[in-house]
Parts: structure tokens; sequence; C-alpha cells
């Protein structure tokens, strides 16, 4: 997941990449209000961190919300009670943190439910880890439980090569047990799969492993 924080005193950005691995989690650090507003695509980003503590603050959410729907935790420790709060009351999209206490505390909880996420879209794919069901578009590809999640293991690491060692650990993580045979059983079958529907999501990296390159199914 890739997440832009936008911060007033260093802090979070620093806890964040302590925390998480820089492979699942990667934070994009803002100086200030006028770089995130310039930024092309703000829909890139599973979570915006706005930690200032003076009036554009109030502004700068205000315009994530107009323009995205990508979900918001702000600090504005200054201000016990907003003017603007009424308008901002929508606990799906933005979390109020009167305290840099209050701040981390949910900033680290929205990181882990989303890393989390039952459902992974991108583009036109999404995946229903619950269900086992990876779909693209209206078209169910015909995966097994073990295929799917080797694809969710790749899709987090996008870009990275996964070696098969680190698949089968991954793997035996999500209570499935496979091993290196497997795992070339597995990607034959994901790739068998997308060429149905011509694409290729998976590259081997000789001596490396395996990446996703496909960064999102377009209609």
């Amino acid at each position: 997941m890739k997440i832009a924080s936008m911060e007033n005193e260093n802090g979070i950005s620093n806890l964040l990449n302590s925390k998480f691995d820089e492979n699942e989690v990667v934070v994009k650090r803002y100086e200030n209000y006028e770089d995130i507003i310039l930024e092309e695509d703000l829909s890139e980003f599973d979570l915006i961190l706005v930690d200032m503590t003076h009036n554009r603050c109030i502004e700068l959410i205000q315009y994530i919300k107009q323009t995205t729907d990508i979900p918001v935790i702000y600090l504005t420790n200054r201000y016990k009670k907003s003017p603007y709060e009424q308008e901002l009351d929508d606990k799906d999209f933005v979390i109020h943190s009167y305290s840099r206490e209050e701040f981390v505390k949910f900033t680290l909880k929205k990181v882990e439910e989303i890393n989390n996420s039952k459902i992974i879209n991108f583009g036109f794919c999404s995946i229903e880890v619950d269900n086992g069901i990876f779909r693209i578009g209206n078209d169910i590809l015909n995966l097994t439980k073990s295929e799917i999640n080797l694809c969710i293991i790749l899709i987090k690491r996008m870009g990275n090569p996964v070696s098969k060692e680190l698949i089968v650990k991954e793997m035996a993580k999500m209570g499935i047990e496979t091993t290196d045979r497997s795992v070339r059983e597995h990607i034959r079958k994901v790739r068998k799969e997308f060429k149905k529907v011509k694409l290729a999501p998976i590259k081997t990296v000789r001596g490396e492993g395996y990446t996703w390159v496909l960064e999102s199914c377009e209609c």
C-alpha cells in the first residue's frame, strides 16, 4: 500500500517505515500544503495523513474530500473544535485527531486495516480474499485458493522480485502448505488463466524469483 504523509513535524513517516515492511507499506512525504495539492494523481495512494496544526489543514482536507475517496487521518491539536468539523463528520473518510497520541494510534490502526483488506482492487481487477474470487470486470478467473494467495503475495510486493522460498514462507503464514515445485505449478496456472484475457501479470526474474508487473487491469 502507498501512503501520502503531509507532516508538520518529523515522526509518523519514520514510525511507519520502522514498523512495516518497506515492500508492503510505502510512505511518500510532502513538506508543504502546495506539494500535495499539485500532485498529479492522488488516486495512487491508499491513505493520506495530514499532520498540521493550522487552518490550511482544513483546506487541504476539504480539497482531498472533493477530489478523491481516499481515507484521511488528520491532526489539528491547536483547535479543539473546528468550525468545519460538522462538514467533515465522516468517519469512513476522515478521522480527526486532537493529540499526537491519537494521531499515531489511528494511523497504525488504519494502516493495519487497509494492509489486511479483504478486497484488493487495481483498475478493472479485484480479489475477494474471503471468497477466493479473482475478477476481471465481470469475469471470474478459474483459480484455486492457493493460486489466489500467491497472486496476493506478489501484488503486495508489486514490482519487486519474490523468491520461491519467500512465497512458500508467506503461504505457510496463510495456512497453506506448499513447496518450490508447487509454486512453479501455481505460477503456470495463473499465467494460463490470465492469457485467456490477454494479460501477462507475472514476470520471471532470473535468479531472483517472480514479480507482479500488472499495475492495473483495463476494461
